[in-house]
């Protein structure tokens, strides 16, 4: 049983609360991601999950097990750090090695594991190259290499990709995975990076100010976003926000703010909705549910809106466009054959089946 609960932890520095009464669940074999921005919480909740933090208070089980006083070289977890905390004057093969020789685990079986670790790695031909004669991600793969040799109940990941170059950081995450779904073991992943939390986690947990904002699926957090800052934080470009004002007319209800007045589709103005007629709202679409009309088969005129282009960014497969709409600046992905160039007026549609709309002091969900 290797199930990790945190049950109401809460991590106070002083007078600070860096961590404020989180619950989180990862079951067996589940790999659960923290995001969210720096200083969120997210890697000291994983560091009390280690041992390496004192929990001020609440319960952390690991299987049926309470550690909160358990050292962390008791609780039967390996840890991979951001910097790789590699021996600079050991080979590849000693590094991996170092903590089974400490456990008195028998020489044979320690190069069975090591030389098995470094297969599944590929890094079979360096074990005797030392951490300075190694790329950036092999070094990497030493360190995930010393985790897997332990055959821990948990692995911690703490921000393990961020020194890699972008196209490296691709391809660690697909072979984190194909990792993941070999050993099954269960994994409690921090990064900073929502594409990493989305791809990687089986559930993902975003952090802010120490609180957890949502904890889902990543499909789910997507399209169903519990609150603003959920909604921008989850998606690149970010989801465009506007100010807005939920209208009924006609048994038909509209969110309008300068410069837009768009129907709600029947399926989103939900009683919650309707409720907020003549109320201030936040208005959410997120840049790839904007359209340009004479790309679409059928275009709506209920959900256009004009605006004027201030910036192109063209990247191949799409084009990121921001427009003005009345003082406001609004974000769309865009088909990159369509003739677009800096000041032009442009008519836009709003997917508005994937509208969000937000209470404007609450910041919450509404729809």
């Amino acid at each position: 049983m290797a199930e990790v609960r945190l049950l109401d932890i809460t991590k106070k520095f002083g007078n600070f609360t860096a961590v404020d009464d989180v619950s989180l669940e990862a079951s067996d074999g589940e790999f659960v991601v923290l995001v969210g921005p720096s200083g969120c919480g997210k890697t000291t909740t994983l560091r009390m999950v280690a041992g390496l933090e004192d929990i001020t208070q609440g319960q952390i089980y690991i299987g049926d097990r309470l550690v909160n006083d358990v050292p962390p070289k008791d609780r039967d977890i390996a840890m991979v750090f951001q910097n790789y905390a590699l021996y600079p004057h050991m080979d590849v093969y000693n590094n991996m090695a170092f903590g089974l020789k400490l456990r008195k685990v028998p020489k044979k079986e320690i190069d069975q594991r090591v030389r098995n670790a470094a297969d599944l790695l590929g890094i079979g031909d360096k074990l005797r190259s030392k951490p300075r004669e190694l790329s950036g991600g092999q070094r990497q793969r030493v360190a995930l290499g010393r985790a897997i040799v332990r055959d821990p109940k948990v692995f911690l990941f703490d921000e393990p990709l961020s020194n890699l170059d972008a196209k490296l950081r691709v391809r660690m995450r697909a072979e984190l995975s194909e990792l993941h779904e070999r050993l099954k073991t269960t994994t409690v992943y921090v990064t900073h990076d929502q594409t990493e939390a989305m791809t990687l986690g089986h559930r993902v947990a975003v952090m802010k100010d120490g609180l957890v904002q949502q904890y889902d699926d990543p499909q789910t957090i997507y399209d169903h976003p519990a609150n603003m800052f959920v909604a921008g934080f989850i998606g690149s470009p970010a989801m465009n926000f506007l100010d807005a004002q939920v209208v009924g007319e006609d048994g038909k209800f509209y969110v309008q703010g300068k410069g837009f007045k768009l129907l709600i589709p029947n399926e989103k103005a939900t009683d919650a909705v309707k409720d907020y007629a003549g109320k201030e709202v936040v208005f959410g679409i997120r840049p790839e549910d904007i359209r340009a009309p004479e790309m679409m088969r059928e275009p709506r005129e209920e959900m256009q809106f004009p605006g004027r282009v201030r910036v192109r960014e063209p990247l191949g497969d799409e084009q990121i466009v921001y427009a003005d709409i009345s003082g406001d600046d609004i974000v769309a992905k865009l088909d990159p054959h369509l003739p677009i160039s800096h000041g032009q007026d442009i008519t836009l549609e709003a997917v508005t089946e994937r509208m969000h709309l937000f209470d404007k002091e609450s910041e919450e969900a509404i729809v």
